[in-house]
């Protein structure tokens, strides 16, 4: 029998053991680290108080990992994955594998400052290249389910980017990398008895690793500050544009990422992605002797278009979409004992998608010449409304013993409009051979989604510095657009309903002036997981099982040297067989790696000079379903230092894969090939900033 780790004796022997070896970890102190949590209540929380999990990515972390990508920095959350693709793009993991498909990125939610990066039913797997995590005040990781808070796609996990503090001090950095790497960081802050504001803005030039590839970036954060009468009022204006010129996959055989000679080939040297994102948000608040009030409005627009060099026939597609939202919450203390928080949030957006193949499909098979038509393959638009209410119950049973419960309801509609003809036919409405065209579009209908969403918590106060949580929740996720609109081979409907998980987990968590702590163990089911058949048909019916243990670890271990550390062991299974034609049942899922790891070695040399050793570590992992073929996983060390030159110079230098491994940011198993997407060589970085 296939060996597990749900919640058992072993679990509990562990937290409870946990518990006390923590303390022996540092001495007595009773002051705890003044670390506040948002994403995971949607309030502020006192990280050691939390019911439940978050990794919070301080400023600090930031600035000292000068990430060219957010996976550099998402590594620093336990269970975390960021899959880094070409250039900016990416596939996520939290607690669970790297997912992929239409509907993949619905299984986690990505916000700014709360507010998500893209609308419900409207998310890309790349959508975290929006956020400007190069100037970013701090970034959390809540793990795991947490729809009861968000609503839809808080399967997984939730990432929350928080924008450039108003407070930040003045400066300007320009970093020089190898590949023509070039990079500027502004930032400008004032504040003045009536008005603080913010600009924040980063360029970015990459000449690309392989052949033919390489991105330019603009990013520009604005914020002002002000009072409004009572309220206390803060705008955030976000914007993005990237044109990026995309290396593929390397196929040329198994393990080709170790042979040097390998890693700059790119056989798809036409392929580009460009995005641009907007976003605005007004965050309001009011605090009156009885409750607390927050309206937040905002607006949305991204639009996107890239070359399908994945597929045969190399469409392009364009998809983008426009949003106007409001976020409301009342927070209340109804009593020494209790207090409740009420909310309600609305978005209300316009999306498109279109997909076009400029000529006929050049490949030897006549089967995929006929059912590839040059042309329109979809072209539609898509009206969406989501509405939720929420409650939140917080109770203060006594000193040591804290519970909540969380309820809410979530309305997705959709109205989608086709404005090609119906069918699995050509644009001009013509029959393509074979048995008509692979892609299918439905006629124009509208759908609607109910879910109800919870979460029940517990914590025990053992002492100052200790606390132990457990937490269950019920999540969902609706289905995205694509999986209801954009079909094929013949399925003229799609039946999918929302996805549906159920979370438990426990922890044990240690926090004073030198040392964090915490231990978690989690159990998640997933029913009624979308996916696709052999047909290519969208249906539901695919059960899986996530469970793990995870550690995180802060620690001032002399007055010089500290260590940070993010450890996890998860096992993710396919609890059934879909269709009779695979036989999967009791498998790992593919590209899910069991053990990750990221450890964080700092030395303050001296006064002035500071350094780093990091450690990533992934383990091997399946490459498909059946578990027939696998990436061996590596490891990868990646040296800083940071030399304080005086009050405003500093400069920094980065050698990142230090041991010139030879590895994969990603493998990946499709149509009988080998593909991936090749690791750096060794590579050397230095910046110089300059504060105000």
């Amino acid at each position: 029998m296939r060996e597990t780790f749900k919640f058992s004796i072993l679990s509990l022997a562990l937290l409870s053991c946990a518990s006390i070896s923590f303390q022996a970890l540092s001495s007595a102190n009773d002051k705890d680290i003044e670390t506040l949590i948002t994403t995971a209540n949607r309030t502020q929380t006192q990280h050691l108080d939390l019911i439940g999990n978050a990794n919070k990515i301080t400023k600090q972390s930031i600035e000292q990992s000068n990430a060219e990508h957010l996976n550099q920095l998402l590594s620093q959350a336990s269970s975390t994955w960021l899959s880094r693709g070409n250039g900016q793009e990416s596939l996520l993991s939290v607690r669970s594998p790297v997912l992929t498909g239409a509907g993949s990125c619905a299984e986690f939610l990505t916000l700014e400052n709360g507010i998500s990066l893209r609308a419900p039913g409207f998310c890309n797997v790349n959508q975290l290249f929006d956020t400007h995590f190069e100037l970013a005040d701090n970034i959390e990781v809540v793990k795991g389910a947490n729809s009861s808070r968000y609503g839809s796609n808080a399967i997984h996990g939730t990432i929350n980017v928080f924008s450039p503090s108003l407070y930040a001090t003045p400066m300007v950095s320009l970093e020089l990398g190898e590949d023509s790497f070039y990079r500027v960081n502004g930032l400008y802050s004032q504040q003045t008895e009536a008005l603080d504001t913010l600009v924040g803005l980063t360029l970015t030039s990459d000449g690309g690793f392989q052949d033919s590839s390489g991105y330019e970036q603009q990013k520009l954060s604005v914020a002002a500050s002000h009072s409004l009468g009572d309220w206390q009022t803060t705008h955030r204006v976000t914007l993005t544009n990237l044109e990026q010129d995309t290396a593929g996959y390397l196929q040329r055989g198994e393990n080709a990422y170790q042979d040097k000679s390998l890693l700059r080939i790119n056989d798809f040297p036409d392929a580009y992605r460009n995005s641009l994102s907007m976003r605005y948000a007004m965050f309001n608040t009011l605090s009156t002797p009885n409750a607390v009030w927050q309206v937040n409005p905002y607006l949305r627009h991204t639009d996107m278009d890239f070359l399908m060099h994945f597929l045969p026939g190399t469409p392009v597609e364009e998809n983008g979409h426009s949003s106007i939202g409001l976020q409301l919450r009342r927070a209340s203390q109804l009593s020494d004992m209790l207090s409740l928080t009420l909310g309600s949030d609305i978005d209300i957006t316009r999306g498109f998608l279109k997909q076009n193949q400029a000529n006929d499909t050049e490949s030897n098979s006549a089967f995929l010449r006929g059912v590839l038509p040059q042309g329109k393959h979809y072209d539609y638009d898509v009206d969406a409304l989501s509405f939720a209410t929420y409650a939140q119950l917080d109770a203060k049973i006594t000193d040591e013993h804290n519970a909540f419960a969380a309820l809410r309801y979530d309305n997705t509609d959709y109205d989608y409009q086709n404005n090609l003809s119906p069918g699995n036919l050509k644009d001009d409405g013509t029959a393509c051979g074979f048995g008509g065209c692979r892609y299918t579009r439905p006629a124009s209908q509208s759908n609607q989604f109910d879910d109800i969403s919870y979460a029940l918590g517990y914590s025990y106060k053992i002492d100052k510095q200790t606390r132990l949580f457990a937490k269950h929740d019920r999540s969902f996720r609706a289905p995205h657009t694509s999986e209801l609109y954009r079909l094929q081979n013949g399925q003229l409907t799609s039946d999918v309903k929302s996805v549906k998980a159920r979370q438990t987990e426990a922890g044990v968590r240690y926090v004073d002036k030198d040392l964090f702590a915490e231990l978690s163990v989690y159990h998640l089911k997933k029913k009624d997981g979308i996916y696709q058949d052999a047909d290519r048909q969208y249906l539901n019916g695919l059960d899986t099982e996530h469970q793990g243990i995870e550690f995180a670890l802060n620690r001032q271990v002399t007055r010089t040297i500290s260590t940070k550390l993010a450890f996890s062991y998860s096992e993710h299974t396919y609890l059934n067989n879909p269709t009779n034609s695979a036989q999967i049942k009791g498998n790992d899922i593919d590209t899910a790696p069991k053990l990750l790891l990221n450890l964080h070695i700092n030395w303050q040399v001296t006064r002035t000079i500071m350094a780093q050793l990091e450690r990533q570590q992934i383990d091997d992992y399946f490459l498909d379903a059946a578990n027939t073929q696998s990436y061996a996983g590596h490891k990868i060390y990646n040296l800083r230092a940071d030399w304080q030159i005086n009050p405003q110079l500093s400069a920094s230098f980065a050698m990142m894969n230090l041991t010139d491994e030879r590895y994969a940011e990603r493998a990946d198993f499709a149509f009988g090939n080998h593909r991936y997407f090749v690791g750096e060589p060794r590579n050397m970085s230095l910046k110089l900033k300059y504060a105000f």
